[in-house]
């Protein structure tokens, strides 16, 4: 497994010395400005190791001194007289350090064979690259096998020959995962950790690109989290998924029970949009450390093309044992038509359910992370300022397009105007638009039919007598949508019934605690919660009445924070759990094992039957299971000589 050969500073060398060797003009980029630069590490393994030293030590000295002082270098190298051997080795290094940035620079070496800036408009594609899945053994390079992956995904072929071959692929290599020790597997975890902690600020760029949030909720929601999950399956997955002995009962006296948690074969991974990359590596990874392939398609939105593939592969995952196929609803189609031993699918309830009826045609399991409605309950007695901050928090992190939002926000009327003034001032506190710095707050909607749903879910509360205090303004099209605070609200209106899945505050009052829950439990969802309160009591109370599979006291959108936490849904929120030693386990096999000793006796419920036997063992039944000293060696006695008998008549 390989590790980075350049480290952070010697690739900011790199790129100083890129901008000295290719300063840009005109139509021309300078070298910074394109993606080159983090491709070295594909170009630099083929370098000996002596020269790879050498320009690792000067890519140091190059990050610490200004652009002048390296153009002097370069410079003086260049000129260097005379056909001495110093004289001679000064103009090599000039040329192999010139060589470097311009090799990359002109090069294909990125993600999936396509030029980033074809600045000569050269054609430099490889023509020889087979076209089936088949041939791709001959490449040994995982690289290039990734690059033939991603043409046969991205040719004109259909859905279903595409699906049919990746997953004959995942298939092949399954049992090279499955033979693997878990500690095995664990060293990509930790290698794939490593790689996002070094390459973080690049995914984030492309989270930004792809889903526009702000820079800070892609460290937070993406980054972070899935850097706590990798860092949960590094401590957990081995005591999670080792063989675990458990009782066996008396009447099975001199047997062993165990639990194996076996791969299950190959699983089909559909992403979101809201949560492009967080929602990709969580399910991948526990899928992959439990001894399975993976087959993964990204919602067509927010693809991050390339992302994940490059990461894999620098983590040491081999393309083999993870697939990235890209495409639209269609292809998802297909890939369910080729039975995964298991889907596991976060997104809209719609999709959802159109995934189940067709998973229900040959029967294969499905996990389905889906929406929410979530409310936020806030007592009389919670601390005013924490709970309207944390329910503005809740209601506008990643611009609302979260399953877990908070959706409905219930405030006890004795409150209300108090909380109310409040929210309304932390949402004019609030910063709006695109951002790179990490000082935006709320960011933009990703897709424009999202965008179309929070105005029609407006215009619907508005016509109906609602009452918008903040964000009025909004024009109904625009992606950059302010924070909608709204009042004055009505069951009949979409805004308190549908998933909304954008930047709205509604509020509302109540008074009784049972008429809330029994209001909320007739939601189709039940997904999430949020309760605020100082009565402990009460706060549990609450908690276990809800219909919701998460629940969150005195914080917000916290359960899904915690990676020890199973984490799904109840009704049109979901089925199955994911996350934690739960969700782990959903990945495997549950196998139930009975070990017995290879003896010659036979047992007491084999053939043949006698009414004698019939007798004892009724006799033996009600003594164990009346309970008392006297009734249990009533049973053990009996037990001994019923197994005495049935030896003795099996062997007639």
């Amino acid at each position: 497994m390989g590790t980075f050969i350049l480290s952070s500073l010697q690739y900011k060398g790199l790129l100083k010395l890129g901008d000295v060797v290719i300063p840009g003009d005109g139509e021309l980029p300078k070298f910074s400005d394109t993606e080159q630069a983090r491709y070295a590490d594909k170009m630099l393994k083929y370098m000996n190791q002596e020269d790879l030293d050498g320009l690792k030590l000067v890519l140091i000295v190059f990050a610490i001194i200004p652009k002048f002082f390296i153009a002097l270098i370069l410079k003086l190298s260049e000129k260097a007289q005379g056909e001495g051997f110093v004289a001679s080795q000064l103009r090599l290094v000039n040329i192999g350090l010139k060589g470097v940035p311009l090799t990359l620079y002109y090069s294909n070496l990125n993600d999936n064979g396509q030029q980033i800036h074809n600045i000569l408009k050269w054609d430099s594609e490889i023509k020889s690259i087979p076209k089936g899945v088949d041939e791709m053994e001959q490449y040994t390079d995982s690289y290039a096998k990734n690059k033939v992956q991603n043409l046969v995904i991205n040719a004109d072929h259909s859905e279903v020959d595409i699906a049919g071959k990746v997953f004959k692929r995942a298939r092949q290599n399954q049992v090279e995962v499955t033979q693997m020790s878990i500690e095995e597997r664990l060293t990509f975890i930790t290698r794939l950790k490593e790689v996002i902690l070094e390459r973080r600020e690049w995914i984030i760029e492309r989270i930004q690109k792809d889903n526009g949030k702000t820079k800070t909720d892609a460290l937070v929601s993406e980054i972070f989290g899935v850097l706590d999950h990798l860092h949960w399956l590094e401590k957990n997955t081995k005591k999670a998924l080792k063989d675990e002995t458990v009782a066996t009962p008396i009447a099975l006296m001199g047997k062993k029970s165990k639990i194996y948690y076996d791969a299950l074969g190959t699983i089909l991974v559909i992403s979101p949009w809201n949560y492009p990359f967080y929602q990709a590596i969580v399910p991948i990874t526990a899928a992959f450390v439990a001894g399975n392939t993976v087959v993964y398609k990204p919602s067509e939105f927010t693809p991050l093309e390339g992302v994940l593939e490059e990461l894999m592969e620098l983590s040491g995952i081999k393309s083999e044992w993870v697939q990235v196929v890209y495409g639209t609803g269609k292809m998802g189609t297909a890939l369910i038509d080729q039975r995964p031993d298991k889907i596991f699918f976060t997104g809209s309830v719609a999709t959802g359910k159109k995934i189940m009826r067709q998973a229900s045609e040959q029967l294969i399991p499905v996990e389905l992370e889906l929406g929410g409605k979530d409310p936020a309950i806030v007592f009389e007695d919670a601390n005013i300022e924490r709970a309207a901050r944390g329910v503005v928090w809740g209601a506008l992190t990643c611009t609302g397009q979260s399953c877990t939002s908070v959706e409905q926000v219930y405030v006890h009327e004795s409150i209300y105007e108090k909380f109310k003034a409040v929210v309304l001032s932390e949402v004019q506190k609030i910063r709006l638009g695109e951002e790179t710095d990490g000082e935006g707050e709320l960011g933009l909607m990703t897709t424009e039919g999202q965008v179309q749903i929070v105005a029609d879910h407006m215009q619907d509360a508005t016509s109906k007598g609602a009452s918008v205090l903040s964000g009025a303004d909004w024009d109904g099209k625009s992606r950059a949508i302010p924070p909608l605070v709204f009042e004055n609200l009505r069951d009949d209106m979409k805004i308190t019934n549908e998933e909304t899945f954008g930047p709205i505050l509604p509020l509302m009052k109540f008074t009784s605690e049972q008429d809330l829950v029994d209001k909320l439990n007739q939601s189709e969802y039940g997904l999430s919660a949020s309760i605020w309160s100082g009565d402990k009591n009460r706060c549990e109370r609450v908690a276990h009445a809800l219909h919701t599979g998460n629940v969150s006291i005195n914080n917000v959108m916290l359960t899904e924070g915690n990676p020890n936490l199973p984490f799904g849904g109840v009704k049109n929120s979901g089925i199955g759990r994911y996350k934690g030693v739960h969700g782990l386990r959903g990945f495997t096999n549950m196998k139930s094992i009975i070990f017995d000793s290879n003896s010659s006796k036979c047992e007491v419920i084999w053939y043949p039957y006698t009414a004698k036997k019939y007798r004892s063992f009724d006799k033996m039944m009600v003594a164990l299971f009346t309970g008392g000293i006297m009734n249990f060696i009533k049973f053990a006695l009996t037990g001994i000589g019923l197994e005495s008998y049935s030896d003795k008549i099996a062997k007639k």
